[in-house]
């Protein structure tokens, strides 16, 4: 997979609306605006051949027992023809890095345990869990 991976900011919210089939429901053009314009938040998305074919967000948090702040991935979602050609783990490298890049603590993200591509994404990824049932995944960086 050559899947190209650009994060997108205040002023790219066009992007999102072409990639609005990767979503269950399509965005909503106001709301895309608030949300890159919240240097908190981070939305990637994977291009293939110039066509929108994957997308990651997530919103970084603060905390109250360190000064590095953690990452909530949100949603990852990639569209089914170009699954399991490794444009999720593209995405997921490509978060990964600018956390580290920036001094975060850990990202974590919630999944049903039965989903097991995703359970297989996050631990092939570097998440991990402290039991096997949960349903919450760790990137400690």
């Amino acid at each position: 997979m050559s899947a190209k991976i650009v994060r997108l900011r205040s002023g790219q919210e066009a992007e999102v609306v072409r990639a609005a089939h990767l979503f269950d429901e399509p965005p909503d053009p106001t709301a895309i605006r608030d949300y890159l314009d919240d240097d908190r938040n981070v939305f990637y998305l994977a291009f293939e051949v110039g066509r929108p074919v994957g997308f990651l967000r997530g919103s970084g948090l603060g905390q109250l027992k360190s000064t590095r702040r953690q990452m909530f991935l949100y949603e990852i979602a990639v569209d089914p023809p170009h699954r399991r050609q490794g444009v999720a783990r593209l995405l997921i490298e490509a978060l990964l890095q600018y956390c580290r890049a920036r001094g975060f603590e850990e990202v974590f993200v919630f999944t049903d345990p039965s989903n097991d591509p995703a359970v297989g994404l996050y631990r092939t990824t570097g998440a991990v869990t402290e039991t096997p049932a949960d349903r919450m995944f760790v990137y400690r960086l």
